[in-house]
Formats: structure tokens, C-alpha cells, sequence
């Protein structure tokens, strides 16, 4: 669906849709106000709207962010009238509004795409270049034209704003998140995220991107 239908198929499920269909905290939250709610964002005059994946439903939008920032970021990465945008954000549904309170990515391409589970553990990366992935207490470091690094993983720093992480195994992976706005246009679908990534292994620095999965 183009992005002009997509904003129309919103606009109308807005005009003649009762009250009583607004999403639920469940659809808009997923599977709880400490998980990432994956959708897309539909802004319309001064409103905002969003709508989960894989759900027809809809909830208006509260920024609850210091300042606004999340829709100060969305809006200058390309959000505005009839130009939705595919989100990650955490927050929580209540009383029929999503009330975000941070952003985790946002992509200009406004689709959804296969479900996956949430961990609350973090990716980062820099398009092909090169990805790390922490899962279930492991971690793996994909790096193009160099061999894979892999071992277990520690966070050592947790704070809103900054986070560092130690990989250990063949060889000693630290890592340091920042809690600012990133950019990603290395393989032509340009993506918004919230954390910026420092990866220093034996071999040199890596900088990229960060997000929750």
C-alpha cells in the first residue's frame, strides 16, 4: 500500500470508527507498557495516530517526552500531514491514548514487517557494515569480510542516557551506547534511532547505531 492510501485507509478508519474501537492497551502496547509498540504513525493537523502492526485498530497519541522530543525527531526525520511513518516507541496505552515517553526507530518505508519477539536486549549497527546482536545473554559480532565474534556478554553501566556492555570470549568486545539521536542511510532506507554505539574491539572502533529489540 502506497503511503498517500496507507494516510487516506487512516483518515477514514478516524472519520467513521466509534470510540469504542480505539485499540486497546494490549494492541497498542503488545504485550505490555514495558515492551516496544511497532506501528505506524499517521500525523493529521495536530493530531497523531497510530496504529499497531497487524491490527486494523487505532489510538490517538500523547507525547509524554521531555519536551516533545520524540515528535520533534519524528517530524524533522520526515513526519508530517498524509507522510506516515513506520515507529518503535515505549510507552503505555491509557484511558484510549498511547502515551509515548521514548523512541527506540523509525523508518521512512511505512510498512510493517514479520513480528519478532521483544527482549529488551540491544542490536546496533551500521548498515552492512557491521552488526552486533545480544540475545538471551549471549552476543555476536558480525563484521563485513572479518570473522564473526561471539561470548557471553555483561552489562557493566545501565542509566536513561548511557549504557556500556562487555563481551567476553576469544577476544574482548566493549561497547558504550549514548542516548542521542542516529541516523542510518547506508543502505538507501534511511532509519531514525535513539542511541548512538561506540564498539572498540582488538582490531579498531566501530561506530553505528543502537536499539532495543
Amino acid at each position: 500500500m502506497t503511503k498517500t492510501l496507507l494516510a487516506t485507509a487512516l483518515l477514514v478508519a478516524l472519520g467513521v470508527a466509534h470510540a469504542d474501537n480505539a485499540a486497546s492497551p494490549e494492541q497498542a502496547t503488545g504485550k505490555g507498557a514495558d515492551k516496544v509498540a511497532r506501528g505506524l504513525l499517521l500525523q493529521h493537523q495536530d493530531r497523531l495516530i497510530f496504529s499497531p502492526c497487524r491490527d486494523r485498530s487505532y489510538t490517538n497519541v500523547d507525547d509524554a517526552s521531555a519536551g516533545g522530543e520524540v515528535t520533534a525527531a519524528l517530524r524533522q526525520f520526515g513526519l508530517g500531514d498524509g507522510k506516515p511513518l513506520y515507529i518503535e516507541v515505549f510507552g503505555a496505552a491509557e484511558s484510549g491514548l498511547l502515551r509515548i515517553d521514548g523512541l527506540n526507530m523509525a523508518k521512512r518505508d511505512a510498512r510493517c514487517y514479520a513480528p519478532r519477539r521483544s527482549t529488551g536486549e540491544w542490536r546496533a549497527g551500521a548498515g552492512n557494515a557491521w552488526a552486533l546482536t545480544l540475545f538471551e545473554g549471549g552476543a555476536t559480532l558480525q563484521r563485513s569480510g572479518q570473522d564473526d565474534l561471539a561470548g557471553s556478554y555483561e552489562e557493566t553501566l545501565s542509566t536513561p542516557t548511557q549504557a556500556e556492555i562487555r563481551i567476553t570470549g576469544a577476544s574482548t568486545v566493549n561497547v558504550r551506547l549514548n542516548r542521542r539521536s542516529c541516523r542510518d542511510n547506508s543502505t538507501g532506507d534511511e532509519r531514525l534511532y535513539a542511541w548512538h554505539a561506540e564498539v572498540t574491539t582488538a582490531t579498531g572502533k566501530l561506530e553505528g547505531c543502537a536499539w532495543r529489540q
